[in-house]
C-alpha cells in the first residue's frame, strides 16, 4: 500500500493561488515565485496526497470535484488563520480609525483599489483591512461583526443588513478572439443556442440569471465547463473553451484577450453594497459607501463603449 506524505504548507499556498487566480503564471506571480517552481509545488501536491485536484484543458487548470471540495477545506483553515491576524491588527491599531472591507475577488482588483484610494484622500488616517472572500463568508462575516461593509453578489435577505444594488449593468458575452460569434455586432440566445458556454456554478447568482434567459426562449445553454470563481470563467473562455455571459466587470482581469459583445435584450446583473443597519464606524461606513457609490458610477461610464462602439473591441 502506498504511503502518501503531508503537504507542505507552500505546497498549499500554490494550490489556493491556482484556484483563486485561474492560471499557475498568475499564481506564481502573486506568490513573488518563478512559474517552473510553482508547478512543481502544485504537481508533488497531487502526487504527495493521491489526489487530482485538476484537469488539464486546453493548458489550462480545471479543478476537479476532489480539487473544488479540498479548496474549500483549505480556505476554511486560511480564513481561521486570517482571523488571527485580524485579532492581531486590531490590537495594535487599537488607537486609530479603523474599516474593515469584504469584496468577493472579481472586484478586489482595481475597482476596490479605485475606491480605497478615494475614500483614503478623504480619511488618511484611517486603517483599512481588505479581505476577498466569496459572498457566503462575506454575508457571515458581515452577521459576526467581522466587516463593517462587503460586495457581494446575488441576494441578501437579512433584516440586520442593508443592501443596496450596485453597477446594475446589463450582461455581455466574452468571446474568445478567434470564435466566429465575434463577427456580429451583439448576440441573442439564438446566437448562443447551438455554442459551448462556460458558466458558474448552480448555485451561483450569475448561473440563474443566464437560465432564466435560455428558459424565457424554451431553450437550454449548451454549458460545457463551469467554475466557481469569475476569474476561472474568464480565463476559460480566453482559452478557447467557450463564450461566457457575464457582468461587464468581470471581464477585466482578460481585458485585451477576449472579444466583448452586447447582449440582447438587455438582461442586468448587479452587485450589492452591504452594511449593517446598526453597526460600528457608521460614519466611516457611510464616507465609504459614497466613494463606492461614485467609483461605480465612474465604472459604468467608463465602460459604456460596450454598448456604443463595436470597433473598440
Amino acid at each position: 500500500m502506498r504511503n502518501f506524505r503531508q503537504p507542505t504548507l507552500r505546497q498549499i499556498e500554490v494550490f489556493k493561488a491556482v484556484i483563486e487566480t485561474g492560471t499557475v503564471s498568475r499564481a506564481a506571480e502573486t506568490l513573488h515565485m518563478s512559474q517552473p517552481a510553482a508547478s512543481k509545488l502544485l504537481s508533488n501536491l497531487e502526487a504527495d496526497s493521491g489526489l487530482e485536484l485538476f484537469e488539464r484543458r486546453r493548458g489550462l487548470l480545471v479543478p476537479t470535484e476532489r480539487g473544488q471540495r479540498f479548496y474549500e477545506e483549505v480556505d476554511r483553515i486560511f480564513t481561521g488563520l486570517d482571523q488571527i491576524g485580524l485579532a492581531i491588527d486590531n490590537l495594535r491599531n487599537e488607537e486609530r480609525g479603523r474599516l474593515t472591507i469584504g469584496v468577493l475577488p472579481a472586484l478586489s482588483g482595481r475597482f476596490i483599489s479605485s475606491a480605497i484610494r478615494s475614500f483614503s484622500d478623504v480619511q488618511p488616517d484611517v486603517f483599512i483591512s481588505l479581505h476577498a472572500r466569496s459572498s457566503s463568508y462575506l454575508v457571515d462575516w458581515m452577521r459576526s461583526g467581522k466587516v463593517d461593509v462587503c460586495i457581494v453578489a446575488g441576494r441578501v435577505d437579512d433584516p440586520h443588513i442593508r443592501a443596496e444594488p450596485l453597477l446594475n449593468m446589463p450582461m455581455v458575452c466574452m468571446i474568445p478572439l478567434d470564435h466566429p460569434l465575434t463577427a456580429l455586432d451583439h448576440l441573442c440566445v439564438a446566437d448562443l443556442a447551438d455554442a459551448p458556454l462556460v458558466a458558474f456554478m448552480h448555485s451561483s447568482y450569475t448561473r440563474h440569471q443566464l437560465e432564466r434567459i435560455f428558459d424565457a426562449e424554451d431553450r437550454r445553454p449548451r454549458i460545457v465547463t463551469e467554475a466557481t470563481t469569475a476569474q476561472n470563467v474568464c480565463e476559460l473562455v480566453a482559452a478557447g473553451i467557450g463564450v461566457g455571459l457575464v457582468h461587464p466587470a468581470y471581464v477585466e482581469t482578460v481585458e485585451g484577450r477576449v472579444a466583448v459583445r452586447p447582449f440582447v435584450p438587455e438582461s442586468y446583473l448587479d452587485f450589492q453594497l452591504c452594511r449593517l443597519r446598526h453597526g460600528r464606524n457608521r460614519q466611516l461606513v457611510t464616507t465609504f459607501v459614497d466613494q463606492v457609490r461614485a467609483t461605480a458610477d465612474a465604472f459604468a461610464r467608463d465602460h459604456s463603449f460596450i454598448w456604443s462602439d463595436r470597433s473598440s473591441q
